[in-house]
């Protein structure tokens, strides 16, 4: 009876570390990309005439959206992963694992702090608006950039598919 509950106590422990690895590629790859796109490239998107959704510009809306979906999904990841840990931090001693996890805080940090400065940003015809502007590009690229090191770090270290997941991940 022993074995068995320690083999589900395995299987439990790696279904929340592949729960918080998908969920972390799930918002870093995918959300954070699009949100990134929409807000570059987004610009001049309409819905047939609509210019507009719900007062704001359609590529805004699409771009908080998914911003959104990506400090959600990132806050939901690493919730996961301190339900593995029990709420303990990786030791200095692990090497890589121990850098992905402090990666992994900054990059958390900086979801929040993006959210928070969306709360709380000025008014588009503020002066000092541009200030906020580049607060927020500053902060997300460093969030997205720091994801990719952070996703990669963890593919190299397991031996499982860890070509496949090379691959996916580069496309």
């Amino acid at each position: 009876m022993r074995i068995r509950r320690d083999n589900q106590a395995a299987l439990q422990v790696n279904t929340l570390q592949s729960a918080h690895g998908t969920v972390m590629v799930l918002a870093w790859m995918v959300f954070a990309s699009a949100a990134i796109l929409f807000a570059r490239y987004g610009r001049t998107l309409r819905f047939g005439s609509k210019e507009k959704l719900l007062g704001e510009k359609n590529w805004f809306q699409i771009h908080r959206l998914i911003a959104c979906l990506t400090t959600v999904t990132t806050l939901l990841g690493f919730l996961l992963i301190l339900a593995e840990t029990q709420g303990t931090w990786i030791t200095s001693d692990e090497g890589l694992i121990f850098v992905h996890s402090v990666l992994g805080g900054i990059i958390v940090c900086c979801a929040l702090l993006q959210s928070w400065m969306a709360l709380f940003r000025c008014h588009p015809e503020s002066s000092f608006r541009y200030i906020y502007n580049w607060l927020h590009r500053m902060t997300g690229a460093l969030a997205f950039f720091l994801s990719i090191p952070t996703i990669f770090i963890m593919v190299t270290i397991f031996n499982e598919n860890r070509t496949g997941m090379i691959v996916i991940l580069s496309l």
